[in-house]
């Protein structure tokens, strides 16, 4: 299959995701506008998030984990603190950082897309695969916070700690925020 191929189809999925609701609405005018580019497809994004999760202790991760809270905009303590509820595994308080996958043509592309990310302040950003087909970059920023808060249904940090590891975390992902859409501006 071409380049050109695949980015009509993943488009056309992509269409079908925003049309059902199932893209973060933030996020979509910079997916558009990469989009719009010749030589460049977006795979998957996401704006970022806070969020708990709980980690199973005996069973594959990627399988048995599951989020008690995943929210894209930005949650109130409330919102955490009551999404607590009985838990076997780890407890962990969670942000991503916004994160696109693009396709980009060549390794020409994928090099000038990469340079402008990095400039932008995204400084996490890599290529994560080459093939015949296409290049994909990774656009991403440093920041992230993994902080295991509970075990078995013990949550061992205080309202007092839970509420700053949210402002804290919220701080950054309106920084890391900031970041993507300075690389949307900076974008041609």
């Amino acid at each position: 299959m071409s380049f050109d191929i695949d980015k009509k189809r993943v488009l056309s999925d992509l269409e079908l995701c925003i049309r059902e609701g199932l893209v973060d609405k933030e996020i979509i005018p910079i997916l558009e506008k990469i989009n719009k580019l010749d030589n460049y497809y977006t795979t998957s994004s996401c704006i970022g998030r806070i969020g708990l999760m709980v980690i199973p202790k005996d069973k594959n991760p990627k399988i048995y984990s599951k989020w008690l809270i995943k929210k894209h905009d930005y949650p109130t303590f409330e919102e955490i603190k009551n999404s607590i509820t009985d838990f076997d595994g780890y407890l962990i308080f969670i942000m991503n950082s916004p994160i696109l996958h693009i396709a980009c043509r060549d390794i020409e592309s994928a090099k000038k897309l990469l340079d402008l990310a990095i400039h932008s302040g995204l400084k996490a950003s890599s290529i994560k695969s080459v093939s015949k087909r296409r290049v994909i970059v990774e656009i991403l920023t440093t920041f992230k916070v993994d902080a295991p808060i509970g075990e078995d249904n013990k949550v061992f940090v205080s309202d007092e700690y839970l509420k700053f590891l949210l402002n804290y975390s919220i701080k950054k992902l309106k920084l890391a925020r900031e970041k993507l859409f300075k690389f949307y501006d900076n974008l041609k």
